[in-house]
């Protein structure tokens, strides 16, 4: 088993070619906007559109079906608990002419809004290299210790994962084998302990080079941005159809 992460894919699409400031105000305005959505009508709308946001920017089908996938299963148990859990025979939840029980319909609205909201992440992540997509959080007043934040851990998550691959090596070679038992327990507390503490002396490192190297707190990147007509239109575009569907969301109460 493979497990290193894998790159973001940056495909060519109309998506690729925005403004990463406007596209991460876009986003950002959509997403707020659909998590507040509580009727099943405009959430299953807002997934339909998502998907076709996706779409747009030929996003590698069995990368975004497998990350999509991972968030589905993520759901699961919250989805199957709530028609269990939430039981009202006054209240009900409608989708055109058909009304759903609560509990239900309450699940199935959970779980259309929260595959939107990552459906939208996931274009937003791979419409852009992440420096680019940090810049424009950075350009929208987001502050810079989350950014420094932010694209070190995308960074250092392939560097502890090829170390975590090199203990595994070494555990095959000793002829380590994971089964159900006390040793095999204890060997995965050791090597999860070896890791943290492998993780923790390459952080220091890493915080002495970034200052011998003169790191003054600031982000910085090569990365130029230029604002165009087509840019302004897309935000309008994304900030207006989630709008709407919110103004659909109330109208319906």
């Amino acid at each position: 088993m493979n497990l290193a992460p894998h790159a973001l894919p940056c495909p060519d699409s109309p998506l690729r070619r925005l403004d990463p400031r406007w596209k991460l105000a876009g986003i950002l305005m959509a997403v707020t906007l659909i998590a507040c959505l509580r009727h099943l009508g405009p959430a299953l709308l807002a997934l339909a559109a998502t998907l076709l946001l996706a779409a747009l920017s030929r996003l590698p089908p069995r990368w975004f079906l497998a990350r999509l996938g991972a968030a589905a299963l993520f759901l699961s148990p919250f989805i199957v608990s709530l028609p269990i859990l939430l039981r009202s025979r006054e209240a009900a939840l409608s989708l055109g002419t058909l009304a759903i029980p609560y509990g239900l319909g309450v699940a199935v609205l959970l779980a259309l809004k929260a595959l939107a909201v990552v459906t939208l992440m996931l274009v937003l992540l791979a419409t852009a290299p992440l420096d680019a997509t940090l810049k424009a959080g950075h350009a929208l007043r987001v502050p810079g210790l989350l950014v420094h934040l932010g694209l070190l851990t995308y960074r250092y998550l392939f560097v502890l994962a090829s170390e975590l691959r090199r203990l595994r090596v070494a555990l095959r070679v000793r002829g380590y084998r994971s089964r159900a038992t006390r040793h095999s327990y204890r060997t995965v507390g050791h090597v999860a302990g070896t890791l943290l503490v492998r993780s923790v002396e390459r952080a220091e490192r890493v915080s002495q080079a970034m200052r011998c190297r003169g790191f003054d707190g600031h982000f910085r990147s090569l990365v130029s941005f230029h604002t165009r007509a087509r840019d302004v239109a897309a935000f309008l575009l994304l900030a207006g159809g989630a709008v709407g569907l919110l103004l659909w969301d109330i109208l319906t109460a």
